[in-house]
């Protein structure tokens, strides 16, 4: 959104912000009048934004060699009109690809990526073009879709024709395409409701919370708002839904929450209705005294939820963290950590890859260390807080096809132990999130150094790829062991609030007996058929896989062929667990 001689500019951003948020189009409309404070742009919003420019040079790159005739409109037109003059003029002339075009209808101006010849018929002559747009997600969004039409609706104007499809490359260089006229009629409508909105004077609108809120330039801002408005945002877990349940019946504040009386409330159950309740109480108390609060919640023996799932400690018990970054293409964790006790000290090891080999590498190395260390103490278990490190551990035995017995016994046998499950069923504090940053504030000093949350990590990561600084990875290795070493303090915490005379969480597959019987490497019946197999086929090869060609790739593919159905119903059967548990 931008003034423009005696107007105003509006962009498919803009139309795509009022349809994530109203109250983001109300801000940005007084923005434009009267200039307000917007949100610092942090180390890993710029990263994404440099991502996004090389996915899109690297496209440019792409289409260059193929041979094709690429014009930049950028180069050599500063101004909006120069612009459009010249994206133009490549149109008429039949350029194959016009990069940057801009597009101009009344209010409406439009930034495509790349406008791509087709040999389609238009008031150009034989051709046409379509708009294509390179994105950083690796699926598809509703918000793309919307941008595409939004460009291709301009573009049907300037060429007299409307194009055929529209275009989407994602960050794993795939390119999805859509056609146009589906997307048309309701673009076309939305297009009517913004204008109405921007063009029709000043509107009260509330900053209702939603999912772009995270990504928004004016959160500080709305922050701020529902802070003197003591909205119920605030509270912890609380859901847009519920939000709007509450509010329907006149309980619009985090006080007023507090205060609800028993007996329930239209559309919302009782117990869940008790649950926000009580949370928007402590959360209330520890802001009026200063001091934060935490309360344990009532034992479900007939569930065994919250303290119930905690097995009896061991001396052998490790507590692990992984760091990935989403940015290589696949995604890469490349560090594995683990805090564990060693002759009585505390000691950390970091597991490390850089690419997809090393990758391997090091999930092998990790797990053939916790394996190591089962049977070396059994009973012992492997604690993390949520569930990537658990989801990881499945797709890298999956991508990688190797220990998968092993990651099969740990999630069979419940070595894995996820205290943020505990967490949530057993307490409730008086925090407005339960991130383990905010539940570590009960038992741990507050952090020091440089990386201090999973996105700087992220940021460290990538500059370490560029400058090859060896501080960067000693910053985010320091990053890690701090949170291994929270969650071992989480554990100890947890069990000073655990009632003594509880008994322990059992391994979900019966006695321990089986447990220690897969931990020390008993293959089921279908596994081992296959060793057989893998000692002929995969065995032999090189362990380098840059020395394989055809042969090689061939006899790995015939061996993971032969356990092909087994392996891939493993996801229905986690998603079956799940739901059980």
């Amino acid at each position: 959104m931008q003034l423009y001689g005696d107007g105003r500019l509006y962009a498919a951003t803009d139309v795509v912000g009022f349809l994530e948020c109203q109250h983001l189009t109300t801000l940005d409309l007084t923005h434009l009048r009267t200039p307000l404070k917007v949100a610092e742009t942090d180390e890993s919003d710029t990263l994404v934004q440099e991502k996004g420019f090389e996915h899109e040079r690297a496209y440019v790159e792409h289409l260059r060699a193929q041979g094709l005739n690429v014009v930049d409109i950028s180069v050599g037109n500063e101004s909006i009109p120069a612009k459009v003059e010249a994206t133009l003029a490549a149109m008429r002339e039949g350029v194959d690809v016009i990069y940057q075009a801009t597009l101009l209808e009344g209010c409406l101006i439009g930034y495509a990526d790349f406008l791509m010849k087709v040999p389609r018929p238009s008031a150009l002559g034989e051709h046409s073009y379509e708009v294509s747009d390179t994105k950083l997600s690796r699926t598809p969004k509703a918000k793309f879709l919307v941008q595409l039409a939004f460009y291709s609706r301009l573009l049907a104007r300037a060429q007299g024709a409307a194009p055929a499809q529209m275009h989407v490359v994602l960050g794993d260089r795939s390119m999805r395409s859509y056609r146009c006229a589906d997307f048309a009629h309701y673009v076309d409508s939305l297009l009517a409701r913004f204008l109405q909105r921007v063009e029709g004077g000043a509107q009260d609108t509330y900053p209702e919370p939603c999912n772009h809120c995270d990504l928004c330039r004016w959160s500080e801002i709305c922050g701020q708002r529902w802070l003197e408005d003591d909205h119920l945002s605030q509270v912890a877990n609380i859901t847009r839904i519920q939000i709007g349940k509450l509010e329907a019946s006149g309980v619009e504040k985090m006080a007023q929450l507090a205060e609800v009386a028993d007996g329930g409330m239209a559309k919302i159950a009782a117990e869940t209705l008790g649950r926000l309740r009580a949370q928007a109480k402590l959360q209330g108390q520890a802001r009026e005294t200063g001091e934060r609060a935490v309360e344990a919640l009532p034992l479900d023996p007939e569930h065994r939820r919250g303290f119930y799932r905690l097995p009896e400690p061991k001396a052998g018990d490790m507590f692990f963290d992984m760091e990935g970054n989403p940015w290589e293409e696949g995604g890469l964790e490349y560090l594995f950590g683990v805090y564990y006790r060693d002759a009585e000290q505390w000691q950390f090891k970091g597991f490390w890859a850089h690419d997809r080999q090393e990758e391997r590498q090091a999930f092998e190395e990790f797990v053939d260390f916790v394996m190591a260390r089962l049977k070396q103490f059994p009973g012992a278990h492997v604690y993390h807080y949520a569930k990537y490190e658990e989801t990881a551990l499945k797709k890298l035995m999956s991508l990688h096809a190797t220990r998968e017995v092993d990651v099969d016994n740990m999630l069979r046998h419940g070595i894995l132990v996820d205290l943020y499950q505990v967490v949530r069923e057993a307490i409730r504090v008086s925090e407005p999130r339960y991130s383990i940053k905010n539940i570590e504030h009960f038992y741990l000093e507050a952090r020091e150094g440089d990386v201090t949350n999973a996105g700087a990590s992220i940021v460290w990561y990538e500059k370490w790829r560029e400058t090859g600084d060896q501080q960067l990875l000693d910053a985010i290795e320091s990053y890690n062991k701090d949170d291994v070493r929270s969650t071992q303090l989480l554990l100890d915490w947890l069990l000073t609030l655990r009632p003594a005379d509880m008994p322990w969480a059992q391994p979900p597959s019966g006695d321990g007996a089986e447990a220690e019987a897969a931990i020390a490497g008993e293959l089921t019946d279908a596994e081992a058929r296959l060793v057989p197999y893998r000692k002929a086929l995969v065995d032999p090869l090189p362990e380098d896989r840059l020395q394989w060609g055809i042969d090689e790739h061939a006899r790995e593919l015939t061996y993971q062929l032969l356990d092909f159905h087994r392996r891939a119903d493993k996801p229905a059967y986690w998603a079956l667990y799940a739901r059980m548990a």
